[in-house]
């Protein structure tokens, strides 16, 4: 895992709670503004950052939702009060959903349903919804979470954030079913093409130079199989061999068709 943000923390999971503010306290002003929306504390994890930071996801996940939210929080599985919220998005990393709130209105740069990678910037951070400041509002649902409950089923991020890379995961590269393809070609020709033999890379070389000498008849009267002469290629060793090549094309072949 990873932190979706470089930034000092400027307010933990279960800070200033609500329920019991009232008229006259220094902070009756937080009831006026936004209601008693924390009664048990902060259900989340803010992090002061500008507005415009990059954040990234902290762990692969699927993007269930990216935007602004209509409705009531009654309206989404999440409780999630959209006014509150602001531009948000909320991404099942699968052992948790984290939500990232009071981001930059538009900044989206992936859409529902998409996969992120951990590390991946996905939408920048703001000052949307019900937010006194620039910040990024962190919070996790985990397994089995249940809404009517202490802090809405939240639990505190930090545990999981605590064993996310200092580092970010670094540049992601999005992978293409070609380079799944190539990915999976490299390791089959890699593998050995029978116990304690050549790899079938080395098999096609062999293969191809046996080919070459005894089809083409390019005149090097030799093969790399043993510097072996041109009268020796065409035992029945050697056409073997070259049995075993069209098993092997027809092997590639279905690996192709597999991943198509």
């Amino acid at each position: 895992m990873t932190y979706p943000v470089k930034a000092n923390i400027s307010q933990n999971f279960g800070d200033n709670p609500t329920a019991n503010i009232r008229p006259g306290s220094p902070d009756y002003w937080i009831i006026q503004q936004f209601g008693n929306y924390q009664p048990d504390g902060h259900t989340g994890v803010d992090f002061a950052c500008a507005a415009g930071t990059e954040v990234r996801a902290v762990a692969d996940g699927t993007v269930l939702h990216i935007g602004w939210m209509g409705g009531t929080y009654a309206d989404n599985p999440w409780w999630i009060a959209p006014g509150f919220a602001g531009y948000c998005a909320v991404i099942d990393h699968g052992s948790f959903i984290g939500i990232y709130g009071h981001c930059t209105d538009g900044s989206a740069k992936v859409g529902k349903g998409a996969r992120v990678r951990e590390g991946q910037v996905f939408i920048l951070s703001g000052n949307t919804g019900g937010s006194t400041g620039d910040h990024l509002h962190f919070e996790v649902l985990p397994d089995g979470y249940v809404l009517n409950s202490r802090f809405y089923g939240r639990v505190n991020p930090l545990p999981y954030l605590d064993s996310a890379s200092i580092e970010y995961a670094g540049d992601i590269t999005e992978t293409t079913e070609e380079d799944d393809f190539m990915t999976s070609m490299h390791e089959f020709l890699q593998t050995p093409a029978f116990t304690g033999g050549p790899t079938i890379s080395e098999m096609f070389v062999k293969v191809n130079a046996v080919h070459d000498a005894i089809f083409k008849n390019d005149g090097s009267n030799k093969s790399i199989i043993g510097g072996e002469s041109l009268p020796s290629l065409t035992n029945k060793n050697d056409l073997k061999i070259l049995e075993a090549l069209e098993e092997l094309s027809a092997e590639v072949a279905a690996l192709k068709e597999g991943d198509n």
